[in-house]
């Protein structure tokens, strides 16, 4: 009987202190102004987000959320906040897209996804700015479209497919303009229209 009285009298003081500890540790600035530690930004009553700081630097793992507190994105921080790597939900919970920043712009490899789990595109950046092949994917998983972009300008081959994956149409881009001899192909893969 003892043990429950002491219990009944210890519990309200043990929640109290837990709960004084978090809000002592929530949402912190130091002495030069940078936020310090677990932060979680609270918008009309609404969370937006949570995670960690250091000397005002994001570090390791925010989540990002919709109003109805689902998950809208998780983003984890690296190389004193320079590079990230992040993951967008649907509201429904599925992968809308993934991929990285660095220095607080798109860098290397985006994938796009539908709801259906199935690749929509994947793109490719160099400090926010299309580099590399991007391609468009038909609902089945093959490619549409393939664009070749250098430092954001169309530059290189381009390729349409039908939904079969049969070619469609192919050329070359020269600085954001149409080069030289594009092809268009019926579904059989014979020539019909050159220019």
């Amino acid at each position: 009987m003892k043990q429950l009285f002491f219990i009944f009298i210890l519990l309200p003081f043990m929640l109290w202190a837990q709960t004084s500890t978090l809000s002592d540790t929530l949402n912190k600035i130091d002495a030069k102004g940078k936020k310090q530690g677990y932060w979680k930004k609270i918008v009309k009553d609404t969370l937006k987000y949570e995670g960690f700081f250091k000397d005002g630097i994001p570090t390791g793992e925010f989540k990002y959320y919709y109003g109805d507190k689902k998950t809208k994105a998780i983003t984890v921080y690296s190389d004193a906040g320079k590079f990230c790597s992040t993951t967008m939900y649907y509201p429904s919970g599925k992968k809308q897209a993934e991929g990285f920043y660095t220095n607080t712009k798109k860098d290397s490899i985006w994938k796009y996804y539908g709801e259906n789990d199935t690749i929509i595109s994947e793109e490719h950046y160099k400090a926010s700015k299309k580099q590399g092949i991007w391609k468009s994917f038909y609902s089945n998983g093959l490619i549409y479209e393939e664009v070749a972009y250098e430092n954001d300008v169309k530059n290189g081959i381009w390729k349409m497919y039908y939904s079969d994956g049969k070619k469609k149409s192919e050329g070359i881009y020269l600085n954001g303009k149409q080069n030289g001899l594009f092809k268009y192909y019926y579904p059989e893969n014979t020539v019909y229209m050159t220019g």
